[in-house]
């Protein structure tokens, strides 16, 4: 009878080295090459054994997607908390979570291509990776949240509407994710989301080098200017 108390910890190490190991593929190979028996020949150990944890290559990109979205989602949220125990106003919040977003991006560029990268061709995405890819976008979102408990977003109703496409998105996230933000202030939060990854992807693959010496600046300004255009009041001074 196996003791499956004794065998927890070494599917745990197991699971953590096949990780490590599907990351070091990334790096040489990318997502289109990363291998299940070549991971288990790396580790030196039974496919079949691999295969318990991951039982096809779909499990293992699976589960590389999943920590990385988590990975980015962690440090979106540890730089908000930061920046609340510092008692920086809402939009330095805003800006502080999207410079840890692009941080964790630039210094992870390989785990970061494999969830905002190419499509990878024959590979669906489970819910979970969904709930993890949330992350980093609650962490903005509580920003909004804060802004609005502050008295520090504005609503500007009177701008042009959205085309009727945006405007159904934005009743369906109206009734969950973002419940209780004007319809207003979630459009723009769509278009902010976009060119926040859009920004990140400029800096991950090297494209921003073209808007200064000072990379950093330049996307904490850009960053600053969609808090501002999504409807958060500047508060200090």
């Amino acid at each position: 009878m196996t003791d499956r108390t004794a065998d927890a910890p070494v599917s745990e190490e197991l699971r953590a080295r096949a990780l490590a190991e599907g990351r070091r593929q990334l790096v040489e190979r990318g997502a289109l090459g990363l291998d299940q028996t070549g991971v288990a020949d790396a580790l030196a150990v039974d496919p079949a054994e691999l295969d318990r944890l991951f039982p096809g290559r779909h499990d293992l990109l699976t589960a590389l997607i999943v920590e990385a979205y988590d990975a980015m989602g962690e440090r979106a949220e540890r730089a908000l908390a930061e920046a609340v125990e510092s008692g920086l106003e809402p939009l330095q919040r805003w800006i502080a979570v999207a410079r840890g977003v692009r941080g964790w991006s630039v210094a992870n560029p390989h785990q970061y291509e494999l969830i905002y990268g190419t499509t990878i061709p024959g590979y669906d995405a489970p819910p979970e990776t969904m709930i993890a890819g949330a992350r980093t976008a609650v962490a903005l979102l509580s920003v909004l949240h804060q802004a609005q408990a502050e008295g520090a977003l504005v609503s500007r109703p009177d701008d042009a509407p959205p085309p009727a496409p945006v405007q159904t998105a934005v009743r369906g996230l109206s009734e969950g994710m973002m419940a209780g933000l004007p319809d207003d202030v979630i459009a723009r939060t769509l278009i902010a989301w976009t060119q926040l990854f859009g920004m990140v992807s400029f800096s991950v693959f090297g494209h921003i080098a073209a808007f200064g010496d000072d990379p950093v600046a330049f996307c904490d300004h850009a960053a600053d200017a969609m808090g501002r255009y999504v409807g958060i009041r500047p508060t200090a001074g």
